[in-house]
């Protein structure tokens, strides 16, 4: 991981951890205040089991396996939140860098608007909160603002960080522009599933990468499997390693 092993940033930014605490503590705030009063309001959420946990063509266990859970609640008038848990490895244990890290917690908080049955905008606050990482004195946690426009051709997103990305590990903000699209297969219940991103990571990391995702998926009763190759560029690989490559991996979904 060239990236890691070349970049560090030795103090963390107490307002930083000032913001994630609060907007940790807002959300559940939320969550107890709206439930009693929204009688339209709605829970939602998946279990997964996957052969990697990977987000932006990188994986975050160091290609090993990973059990993950989303939670959340609809509240029934646009507004939505819930966290997200996942086991996490992002940094080698072999690493002079390595932080301890061993499990991710992230908290949202969004509000989605219909402009009609197939076109919505949703606009969330996420804060992503690594557990484990402060036994080194290394904070990864970071703040990111998310825009998702929802039409029939794909789901377009735009995002911006709010501080530094991966936290002690990077020396700036970045943005990232991302399309998904999932496309059925005839009536054979498989769905083919596109990503293509690209993260303006230049001033945190050192250069900019694009990432992908192909796969299929097909549900089984209340499980969905999906086999999928995901990766980056060069660039990427150059940034982060091993963990950058192109490569296949599976995961099983269930949805409640």
């Amino acid at each position: 991981m060239n990236y890691l092993l070349n970049t560090w940033k030795s103090a963390t930014q107490h307002s930083v951890i000032i913001a994630s605490k609060a907007l940790h503590l807002l959300a559940y705030l939320l969550l107890f205040f709206t439930l009693p009063s929204q009688a339209d309001g709605s829970f939602y959420g998946h279990a997964t089991v996957t052969t990697d946990h990977r987000a932006y063509g990188i994986s975050l266990t160091q290609t090993d396996p990973a059990v993950q859970v989303l939670a959340g609640y609809d509240v029934g008038n646009g507004f939505y939140l819930g966290t997200f848990i996942s086991t996490f490895n992002f940094i080698d244990d072999a690493s002079p860098f390595e932080a301890g890290e061993n499990l991710e917690t992230d908290v949202y908080l969004g509000y989605r608007h219909l402009f009609n049955e197939e076109v919505y905008l949703s606009v969330t606050l996420y804060q992503y909160l690594i557990q484990g990482s402060n036994a080194a004195d290394i904070s990864l946690d970071f703040t990111e603002l998310m825009f998702d426009l929802y039409t029939p051709y794909g789901q377009f997103s735009f995002s911006h960080t709010l501080n530094d990305i991966l936290g002690d590990l990077s020396q700036d903000k970045a943005y990232r522009v991302e399309y998904n699209k999932s496309q059925p297969l005839w009536d054979s219940g498989i769905s083919l599933d596109m990503q293509l991103g690209w993260w303006d990571t230049e001033e945190a990391l050192g250069d900019a990468y694009t990432y992908f995702n192909l796969g299929l998926s097909y549900p089984i009763g209340p499980v969905t499997a999906c086999i999928t190759y995901n990766g980056t560029d060069n660039a990427g690989q150059d940034l982060f390693g091993h963990i950058a490559d192109p490569t296949f991996f599976a995961k099983a979904t269930w949805t409640f």
